[in-house]
């Protein structure tokens, strides 16, 4: 009796390490599906840096992955979704450092909550670059049909537009907004402008002052919003 009863205790023992270890299997070929993608977006962009959007083929995708064109190709489509998933990918690192364009607190001058946002996106490409690189290098490439990847980084762009856009229909003021009503989104077309600039720039020339250059460009959007907002 003693015997049955010590092997009864036991069995649920047995049957919990058999669950654990089925569900531990049945993860495994997801997370190998998602480390062997992660490789590929990887490979991916480093050709792509190298050798521009014509230069990158699925034939060297897989060479400098390691992996088979199976793999690729049960990932993505072909190359036009690889690279628009690429975007998506970059911008989803980028995106952990973006500034939050929120309205400020009240009575906060605009122009130094203006200059603490600017400074933070400059802050932001620095660290993650990719997704600028990416996004004007296939926006300089134009083709005579509109790729996947380049309307995946133009409508990104649009959304972070948005969101500068609503920080300047909080702070400009409700009359002004009348007489110039698209005045919120030139304040913030303009910012992305000169982003765009401001990352080529950083190619070229990198020793720059770049908390000097968010001050200055804060004095340019406060001085513009308030001369364009009078007409």
């Amino acid at each position: 009796m003693k015997n049955r009863s010590s092997a009864s205790r036991r069995t649920p023992a047995r049957r919990r390490t058999s669950r654990r270890g089925t569900a531990a299997d049945a993860s495994r070929p997801r997370r190998q599906g998602a480390e062997s993608r992660l490789r590929i977006l990887e490979a991916t962009f480093e050709l792509a840096h190298e050798l521009g959007y014509q230069g990158t083929s699925i034939s060297k995708v897989v060479q400098r992955s390691g992996l088979p064109a199976s793999s690729v190709y049960w990932h993505f489509a072909d190359k036009d979704a690889l690279f628009a998933a690429m975007i998506q990918h970059s911008f989803e690192q980028w995106r952990a450092s973006l500034p939050k364009w929120l309205p400020p607190a009240p009575g906060a001058s605009r122009r130094d909550e203006l200059a603490v946002r600017i400074r933070s996106a400059i802050a932001s490409i620095a660290t993650n670059p990719e997704f600028w690189r990416l996004g004007l290098l296939l926006s300089l490439q134009r083709q005579p049909v509109e790729r996947e990847a380049r309307q995946r980084f133009k409508e990104i762009r649009r959304r972070v537009i948005a969101n500068m856009a609503a920080f300047w229909v909080h702070v400009l003021p409700r009359g002004r907004r009348r007489n110039a009503p698209d005045l919120a989104e030139l304040l913030a077309r303009l910012t992305m402008a000169t982003a765009d600039g401001l990352f080529v720039s950083a190619q070229i020339d990198s020793d720059c002052d770049y908390d000097r250059f968010a001050d200055l460009l804060a004095d340019m959007l406060e001085a513009a919003a308030t001369r364009r907002s009078r007409w």
